[in-house]
């Protein structure tokens, strides 16, 4: 059985919300709180809003969301 990435999740909210980045972020981070998708490691402390907003600029930056 195939493993959901992180990548794939925040694809699949990029392309069910129309590319809408304030949209597409928060639902990817409430997510991530309730434990839907996880990170493996968290060594920055980062915040899972900081964390989404910083994963969807990583996409459109290495082309993996468009």
């Amino acid at each position: 059985m195939a493993r959901t990435t992180q990548r794939d999740v925040m694809r699949d909210l990029n392309r069910r919300l129309v590319g809408d980045r304030e949209k597409v972020v928060a639902p990817y981070a409430a997510a991530e709180r309730h434990g839907k998708v996880s990170r493996p490691s968290n060594v920055r402390g980062m915040e899972a809003e900081e964390y989404a907003e910083r994963l969807y600029q990583d996409g459109v930056a290495k082309g993996w969301i468009r």
